[in-house]
């Protein structure tokens, strides 16, 4: 069945004429008979009844009309939506992310987003850093929102910096330092000291310990939670101290205070996506470098 004799018939169907067919589908008359038969001959039926002054359409022919619509409906819907997975303004949007580093700021970026893609689905999936890294490498994500990666992952991945975040000592409230305005190294390091788990924040967890080791200091690290909502469970049940990044007060923090550290240090936010990036992908970079200045990060 030709697609290009449909689109005759259902223009004659709906003209009832053959010559102004003709005339919006800037052809001649001639070809819009030679469509018309063509389609009757593979049919082998009979759609219209015409002679020199009528065209009208046979039972026959206003049952097939409904199909032919449906049929040239579905490819121009068909076309539209290859355009638009293509170009990335259609299909699925898999980003990792931190829960406390993001919860802030992740659920305004995705309405912004989807105001602008509402053809792309988005599914989010909380997961930490190594998690991320795994799911970035083995294509289960598109986006993450992570710290720094490793220098092994920087062949395969992108990275972008989007914020920083203080590194903060955390005592439950009836530690001893729980009034102080802010806390050096040497007074944490005389603490058990508890610290997120290194097996899932690599980076953060050798950076703080550098930051004892310049100073000489041999500290205590008597846990290593796999959450930080466990971390500040431990914080706020013992008389350890943590640290770890600020957004974390973004998080059920009961029983637990949040001391500047001085001398400060940060940790960086950032998103990361494959070097072989999926046309949704793309589209989120581009309408996040268009947008990235109106976040509050």
């Amino acid at each position: 069945m030709n697609f290009k004799h449909l689109k005759t018939f259902i223009e004659v169907a709906q003209c009832k004429s053959f010559s102004t067919a003709a005339a919006r589908l800037h052809t001649v008359q001639s070809a819009i008979s030679r469509h018309i038969n063509a389609l009757e001959e593979d049919l082998e039926v009979t759609l219209l009844l015409r002679n020199t002054r009528t065209v009208e359409l046979t039972e026959v022919g206003e049952n097939f009309l409904l199909h032919a619509q449906a049929i040239v409906k579905h490819c121009r819907d068909a076309k539209e939506d290859a355009k638009l997975i293509q170009s990335g303004h259609k299909g699925l949007l898999r980003i990792g992310y931190l829960s406390s580093a993001c919860a802030h700021f992740l659920p305004d970026m995705l309405r912004q987003f989807s105001k602008q893609h509402e053809n792309v689905k988005v599914k989010i999936i909380e997961m930490t850093v190594a998690e991320q890294l795994q799911a970035l490498s083995e294509n289960a994500i598109d986006i993450g929102f992570s710290r720094p990666i490793p220098d092994a992952y920087k062949p395969l991945l992108e990275e972008k910096r989007v914020a920083y975040d203080p590194i903060q000592v955390v005592v439950s409230d009836k530690h001893e330092l729980h009034t102080l305005s802010e806390i050096s190294p040497d007074m944490a390091g005389k603490y058990p000291l508890i610290l997120f788990s290194r097996a899932h924040a690599t980076n953060q967890f050798d950076n703080i310990m550098a930051l004892f080791h310049e100073r000489n200091l041999s500290v205590n690290v008597v846990s290593e939670p796999h959450s930080m909502q466990a971390l500040l469970t431990e914080v706020a049940s013992s008389n350890c101290v943590a640290l770890a990044p600020s957004c974390i007060q973004n998080l059920q923090t009961n029983g637990c205070k949040f001391i500047p550290l001085n001398p400060g240090m940060n940790v960086e936010l950032c998103m990361h996506w494959s070097t072989q990036a999926s046309a949704t992908t793309n589209a989120w970079l581009t309408w996040y470098k268009e947008n990235e200045d109106t976040f509050r990060l």
